[in-house]
């Protein structure tokens, strides 16, 4: 028989397939983007590091060519030419008398106002100085670098660096991405490669960073790229990445649809897990501290899929309370119990804990179900403890009050399972008949080895014993757990410290063995 899915329930099979799609396209843009970024700042890195050596041998040979001032032009001007031949990276090395150049490498002696230098962006050079220029009087029409530091007696050198071999720098680092490249040293002018000035090209910046120069001066580096370049890497990426993205929606697409056919039909898989005998109990012994021995069992229901293996109780209760099948399927773990427990040799009030469903605790029929179950194993005079959650108390409308009454009248207990993970007000408990407090593993698994104290579990063993409530302890897994909880009057143990859940058939045995002679009957 096929299962017929409502149109609407196509919806995340549809989504599982473009999802996929969606997120490769979203997240190969955003790689592309930094992929480009990064090169883009390696490409800036070659220039900082380029420049940066210029630099380092500009302010060495800047530092000896104030040391000239205040001498003579004539004296030292063989010194300076033989610098300025020995540096390729020198277009000439400057000496002025505060606001006049009076000496030059290129040109011998001048006296030459620096503010007739129109292509120099300050009047009087500062006490250290270091800007880009768009030219110089010898050379108007190309850029240089220029520094300079003062000397004695409002004497000052410096050192023109040719914009030659920064240009050059610049574009070759351009060539390498289809880039423009922009130098600025200090407040001067920009330097920039020739692919700057290419018209037709627009360009956006993707990279730019702004680092300091001798501690000082700002070296500012300006990194642009035709938006194209970013949508190649893009589509390259896409390439790589879009058939992977395909399978994967189309795998996730199947398995969303044999997840809807196979909700559809969830009610029908219970009901025939049931009928197959699929599901077992699984027992987990509670360790009474004052008696020294097992007092009593949690039951827990467990699903062994032939074939498949066991399904985790998380999923396959939740699925049940989605589906409205968590009530038959307590009612089938109670006829599961009835079977286990004509095996066994427990003594009176022996403890039962059976875990009941917020939906099944509210419903007219829980009275008549427990009623029932307690008449079947009347033989061995169990003490029957329901667990509920702290949701069960919030959303109580009247019913799970009426029903917890009329049961707990004919013996029956309850306890607060997994007590501290939930949102129940204290309020409750004072309004609510329990007569357990479970403390949830987490609060358990909170002790230290150390033995140091942890505040929050012990104000819930306080609260518990204010309200005489008995406390069960769950998860206890070590012996320093069970000695914390144990000095601090928790009557209760239950974990692997203890003993692991167990089917039917191995807890009868285990119970024999660690019970004192007699006590079993």
């Amino acid at each position: 028989m096929t299962v017929r899915v409502p149109s609407w329930r196509y919806l995340p099979v549809a989504l599982a397939l473009i999802v996929p799609i969606l997120v490769c396209v979203g997240w190969s843009w955003l790689h592309a983007q930094r992929e480009q970024r990064a090169e883009a700042e390696s490409a800036a890195r070659i220039v900082r590091v380029q420049v940066g050596h210029i630099f380092t041998q500009a302010w060495s040979v800047l530092g000896r060519v104030t040391e000239l001032t205040p001498k003579p032009c004539a004296e030292v001007l063989p010194t300076l030419q033989r610098w300025g031949t020995l540096n390729p990276y020198f277009r000439a090395l400057i000496l002025a008398n505060q606001d006049h150049i009076y000496c030059s490498s290129v040109v011998g002696p001048v006296d030459v106002a620096v503010g007739d230098f129109t292509h120099w962006p300050l009047d009087t050079p500062p006490a250290e100085w270091m800007f880009s220029v768009a030219g110089t009087p010898l050379a108007p029409d190309r850029p240089a670098i220029l520094l300079g530091e003062p000397g004695k007696d409002g004497y000052s050198g410096a050192v023109a660096v040719d914009g030659r071999y920064v240009l050059d720098l610049l574009n070759a680092v351009a060539s390498l991405g289809d880039y423009k490249l922009e130098l600025t040293v200090g407040k001067g002018a920009p330097i920039r490669s020739d692919s700057w000035g290419q018209s037709g090209q627009q360009a956006q910046r993707v990279y730019e960073e702004v680092t300091r120069v001798n501690g000082r001066v700002a070296l500012a580096i300006n990194v642009m790229a035709p938006p194209e370049s970013l949508v190649r890497a893009w589509q390259k990426l896409l390439l790589s990445y879009l058939p992977v993205a395909l399978l994967l929606g189309a795998g996730l697409a199947y398995g969303a649809y044999r997840l809807q056919v196979n909700r559809l039909s969830f009610k029908e898989q219970l009901r025939s897990a049931m009928r197959a005998n699929e599901f077992q109990v699984y027992y987990q012994p509670v360790y009474g501290h004052l008696s020294g021995q097992c007092e009593g069992v949690e039951a827990l229901m467990r699903w062994n899929r032939p074939g498949v293996g066991f399904v985790r109780p998380d999923i396959f209760i939740a699925a049940a309370e989605a589906e409205e099948m968590i009530i038959p399927l307590t009612q089938h773990l109670l006829r599961l119990i009835e079977r286990d427990l004509q095996t066994w040799s427990t003594p009176p009030d022996f403890h039962i804990g059976v875990n009941i469903a917020p939906e099944h605790l509210s419903s007219a029929g829980l009275v008549s179900d427990i009623q029932t179950f307690m008449a079947n194993v009347a033989a061995r005079h169990p003490l029957i403890v329901l667990e509920i959650t702290e949701r069960s108390l919030i959303a109580d409308s009247g019913q799970a009050r009426q029903n917890i009454d009329v049961l707990r009248a004919q013996g029956v207990r309850v306890a607060i399972d997994d007590f501290g993970t939930g949102h129940c007000s204290l309020s409750y408990l004072q309004k609510f008949p329990v007569d357990y407090l479970k403390i949830d593993k987490g609060f358990v698994q909170a002790i230290q080895d150390s033995g140091d104290e942890t505040p929050v579990l012990d104000v819930i063993i306080t609260l518990a014993q204010r309200l005489n409530l008995a406390v069960v302890a769950e998860g206890v897994e070590t012996q320093p757990q069970f000695d914390y909880l144990t000095s601090r009057g928790v009557a209760f143990i239950q974990g692997y410290l203890f003993a692991r859940p167990m089917p039917s058939a191995e807890f009868v045995p285990w119970y024999v063995r660690h019970s004192p002679p007699g006590s079993a009957s």
